[in-house]
């Protein structure tokens, strides 16, 4: 087997994606004549669809690979709403099993890359994407409705997971899947469960029993498993909805839809440009200004909505002061209500004014604003300025160095609170700044107010930086500790300190002390408030406390709780009569353990299950154990003496193997 990025490939060069096993289809559905028409890729090459994550991946083309390919999203109706272009894998990584490409996952490249549109796609049911080589749409696969809407625990042991299909899924193309790292750790001994469309059955490989019911739209997927803990880390895993528009005769699933219940859409990595409902409309252009008379005219050409954003509802126009006093400048603006305008009038003058257009819709106002070219004042443009190093804590002195971004500022600044910038110049108490400014530790905080002016005496806006000085400091103690036993280990919880020092916290120092021995301590990292604490001894008491740590080092413990780890109970089984004909086993027996889930299995411990969910009933009054009883008339254990038979709890106690006679 060989990794990919997605997955697993097999021996037959099938990939499993996301727990899930994709591999080859025809064209379901009509398209307008904005929409890519090609055809779903044939295996090995595939192109999968995570619609929840706005995340594609494609396999294979290795035909292309070190080529240049643009991947488009169309939406009917709409046209063109997402677009990257890159550069695909080389032939042997392609060959080794990792994916051509992928867009919007880490190791791949972003949505807009290359020159693509600068926008995430929020990727929905119908939409089609597409891939180009060499400006030829070489193969396409349209995203399907096949959504997760929840699951349940619907008694101790049975999981059902309910969602929807679109009209367009094929309803035998379907296939629902729970991942979950820790289930690994139980009888399933995986990492993923699937249904698929069907009546229950057993799994394979064991462990579990699934099926998947479709009708009216919507799809059921009913787990049936061995114990209740499986039962409760499979409801905690990532459910999936899967389905695809083709499948070839190896079985090889073609043109895939992976829906990732819960997930959230937009950039799936820092530098991605946001999706369409994140994204502010985007600015008009061509803005210009003239003073006409006792008003200022002003024209611009309309901005160019964002595909899949909100529409543009009219612009804001302002004239904006270009000074400031007291960190506030004054302005004068019209709002029109119009998405179709492209001029304005506003009483005012351009002298000292600043014109600033914006378009705005219902998620907000673009920016930046867009500017007049050719106003006719010179430069009208405020400067910037910055201290560095920035305000913030200190242990030792600071030199203080301020820079403004045009050539011939001049800047002030106050070292006692009061404004740098008074009525559009130099406040009173400013002093001129020629060379670093030495902040001594020694003085306590001291707050720099710091304002810049160009040479055609436009003034920045009046900055503040606080420098607060003292010695390192290491976190406060972290609250809401609480522990909870486990077989040799203990599960710890805990909330981050209200303070966490001088310095980010960068982790947790969990500790375990005996009445007795030697303390026992484990590391867990700066974003976690959990972290199960193995290598205890059942039975014994141990004051567990967690200690933030930052680069000062370790800082108070929190109050000591109290936990005690625990064995779990093991039950005793036993058999009191068992007898099979064709049609009729009947079993009866007693258990130590009141409300033990039993589960029978014919053939070996890890064989076919042939009952399970039995209860052991409380004893009678004047007993000591338990009574259970089974009774199967269909199936292979009716059919078929299942001797020998073998009986699993879920309180950890077995029988086995039994001889049922005739």
């Amino acid at each position: 087997m060989r990794k990919t990025a997605l997955g697993i490939t097999g021996r037959r060069g099938r990939v499993v994606v996301a727990g899930m096993l994709v591999a080859g289809i025809a064209l379901i559905g009509p398209f307008t004549a904005e929409v890519a028409n090609a055809a779903v890729p044939a295996f090995p090459d595939n192109i999968t669809i995570f619609p929840d994550r706005d995340f594609i991946s494609i396999d294979g083309f290795a035909e292309h690979a070190g080529e240049q390919i643009t991947i488009e999203v169309r939406r009917p109706a709409v046209g063109l709403v997402g677009s990257a272009i890159g550069t695909t894998a080389s032939a042997a990584s392609i060959a080794a099993g990792n994916p051509a490409i992928e867009v919007n996952h880490p190791g791949g490249i972003c949505w807009g890359a290359g020159g693509g549109l600068q926008v995430t796609p929020d990727i929905r049911a119908g939409d089609v994407v597409s891939l180009k080589f060499a400006g030829t749409v070489v193969a396409d696969t349209t995203t399907l409705d096949a959504a997760v809407t929840g699951g349940t625990l619907t008694n101790p042991t049975t999981l059902v997971v309910e969602g929807r299909l679109g009209p367009a899924v094929d309803p035998t193309f379907v296939e629902q899947r729970i991942v979950e790292p820790a289930l690994r750790d139980t009888e399933i001994g995986r990492r993923d469960i699937r249904a698929v469309p069907g009546p229950l059955v057993a799994a394979p490989r064991g462990g579990y029993s699934s099926g998947l019911d479709v009708a009216g739209g919507n799809f059921t997927a009913t787990y049936e498993f061995l114990t209740p803990e499986a039962a409760d880390i499979a409801l905690g895993g990532g459910f999936r909805a899967m389905a695809w528009q083709d499948q070839d005769a190896d079985g090889n699933r073609q043109g895939v839809t992976i829906s990732e219940f819960g997930e959230v859409g937009g950039p799936g990595m820092g530098g991605c440009p946001a999706g369409p409902v994140q994204q502010g409309p985007a600015s008009p252009t061509n803005v210009s200004a003239d003073q006409n008379g006792d008003n200022v005219s002003v024209t611009w050409t309309q901005a160019v909505q964002t595909p899949g954003s909100a529409p543009i509802l009219g612009y804001t126009v302002r004239a904006v002061d270009q000074l400031s006093t007291n960190g506030s400048q004054a302005e004068i603006g019209r709002r029109i209500n119009d998405p179709d305008a492209h001029a304005a009038t506003l009483p005012t003058t351009l002298a000292g004014k600043r014109i600033e257009v914006r378009a705005f819709s219902e998620t907000g106002e673009s920016w930046p604003p867009a500017v007049p070219g050719n106003t006719p004042s010179g430069d009208v443009t405020a400067p910037t300025v910055t201290a560095a190093p920035a305000g913030g804590f200190y242990t030792a002195d600071v030199s203080v160095a301020l820079s403004a971004n045009e050539a011939g500022s001049q800047i002030y600044y106050t070292l006692d609170g009061s404004d740098p910038l008074e009525a559009g110049t130099a406040g009173p108490s400013a002093n001129v700044y020629s060379a670093p400014i030495d902040l001594a530790a020694a003085s306590g905080p001291v707050t720099l107010r710091y304002v810049a002016f160009d040479p055609a005496g436009n003034a920045s806006l009046a900055k503040v930086d606080k420098y607060t000085f003292g010695a390192e400091q290491a976190p406060a103690a972290p609250t809401g500790v609480t522990a909870q036993p486990l077989n040799g280990a203990a599960t710890v919880r805990w909330s981050a300190p209200a303070n966490p020092g001088t310095s980010p916290i960068t982790g947790y120092k969990v500790t375990a002390t005996p009445a007795a021995g030697a303390p026992l301590e484990q590391n867990s990292g700066a974003s976690t408030s959990t972290t199960q604490l193995n290598g205890l001894a059942n039975g014994t008491s141990y004051a567990v406390t967690v200690a933030a740590v930052n680069a000062v080092g370790s800082g108070d413990p929190s109050n000591p709780v109290t936990v005690t780890p625990v064995a779990p109970a093991v039950d005793t089984l036993a058999v009191t009569f068992s007898k099979w004909k064709s049609g009729d086993l009947r079993m009866d027996g007693t258990g130590n353990i009141a409300g033990a889930s039993l589960t029978f299995r014919s053939g070996s411990a890890t064989g076919t299950v042939f009952a399970s969910n039995v209860i052991v009933q409380p004893p009678a009054a004047g007993t000591i154990n338990g009574t259970w009883s089974i009774r199967v008339r269909a199936g292979s254990a009716a059919t078929r003496n299942p001797s020998p038979v073998f009986i699993s709890s879920d309180k950890g106690g077995t029988l086995g193997p039994l001889t049922v006679p005739n």
